[in-house]
């Protein structure tokens, strides 16, 4: 067996232990091809991705950012590697950091709506909801059918009392959703506010049962 078929070979192998949930093999798998002299950087750098989301799964914060920026240092190139450091850091509150992570990736990445989207809900959680807005923005630009950054510029524009603008993208992402429970309640807070109390209240309503189907569905899907 060549060098590249056993490095296949053990690829297949972690990424059997990782979609069975046997996470401390996995570890051992990936952490063997890490240590590879066979290995090159890229396959180095997938294998420090996977060790940080097996690490982030078993709540070993540390090891999974150790294991970002090995992969970065792997391979600087790494769009992955910069997202899941951005990720990590969104989680923990840590929003400047994350932003400044998530702006890495997106140097390497100029179309992946989802870092765009991120990148937004950290600048809006910095209270800069004009950074925020031009983000949502340029993850719509990029897919015109992305509901959460609909949903989520609606709520900015709603923020900053332009209702026209905010309605417009509230609306948009219930059309693209007809179950978004959460839209509907907050289009309803909107409506509220410019006193149409009518229309605000059919969304109310419309969301409490959507939400009511949700809460069932999963826990008829917990008890299966």
């Amino acid at each position: 067996m060549t060098s590249s078929e056993e490095l296949g070979e053990l690829m297949v192998t972690a990424y059997n232990y990782q979609k069975q949930g046997q996470y401390s093999s996995a570890i051992q798998s990936w952490n063997v091809l890490v240590n590879s002299k066979s290995a090159d950087n890229g396959l180095k750098a997938n294998a420090h991705i996977n060790l940080g989301h097996l690490h982030q799964q078993q709540g070993n914060f540390d090891l999974a950012h150790e294991s970002m920026a090995s992969a970065i240092k792997a391979n600087p190139n790494s769009a992955d590697a910069y997202y899941c450091l951005a990720y990590m850091e969104q989680q923990k509150e840590n929003f400047n950091k994350a932003i400044e992570y998530f702006e890495c990736a997106l140097k390497l990445n100029k179309k992946d709506t989802g870092i765009f989207n991120n990148l937004a809900n950290c600048y809006d959680r910095l209270n800069k909801t004009k950074e925020a807005i031009q983000n949502y923005s340029k993850a719509i630009s990029i897919d015109n059918k992305y509901i959460a950054a609909y949903y989520n510029r609606g709520n900015c524009y709603f923020k900053i009392a332009k209702h026209n603008l905010a309605l417009k993208d509230l609306t948009k992402a219930i059309e693209l959703d007809k179950n978004f429970y959460q839209a509907y309640y907050n289009r309803g807070s909107l409506y509220k506010c410019i006193g149409n109390d009518k229309l605000a209240q059919k969304d109310f309503v419309k969301a409490e049962k959507l939400a009511k189907v949700e809460l069932e569905n999963n826990n008829t899907q917990r008890q299966q």
